[in-house]
């Protein structure tokens, strides 16, 4: 018999997640086309935030591997960030329908995001 151990998803996070119920505002970028809306944006809340990456609360399913950009105003004065990134996953834990974001920090205010987290990528207030 041979047992096997199946590694958690918490095991697989590159960095720890936070809860945190932020306000946010995401755009859908659709493919090949430059010009967006207001009315393409979507005013959401986080459901949780780490260094690279932020889940949020939807109304609706959004296809992984959807690039988006978003704006995320943190509360306590922090700011709002104007980040790019990438639909990662979306499934309906609990029944509350959520979607991972995988942040791309390369870009827009990505490294001024990254400098809220420690280097064990804890969330500095």
């Amino acid at each position: 018999l041979r047992v096997t151990r199946m590694a958690t998803a918490m095991e697989n996070r590159r960095h720890p997640r936070i809860h945190r119920e932020e306000s946010l505002s995401l755009t859908l970028l659709p493919s090949g086309s430059l010009s967006v809306s207001p009315d393409d944006r979507l005013y959401l809340t986080s459901h949780d935030v780490s260094l690279a990456g932020i889940s949020v609360e939807l109304p609706a399913p959004i296809k992984p591997n959807t690039d988006v950009e978003l704006w995320v105003a943190l509360l306590e004065e922090h700011g709002t960030y104007h980040l790019y990134g990438t639909i990662a996953w979306c499934a309906a834990p609990e029944g509350q329908l959520l979607a991972g974001i995988a942040l791309d920090l390369e870009r827009a205010d990505g490294r001024l995001w990254a400098a809220h987290f420690d280097n064990d990528g804890f969330f500095n207030d």
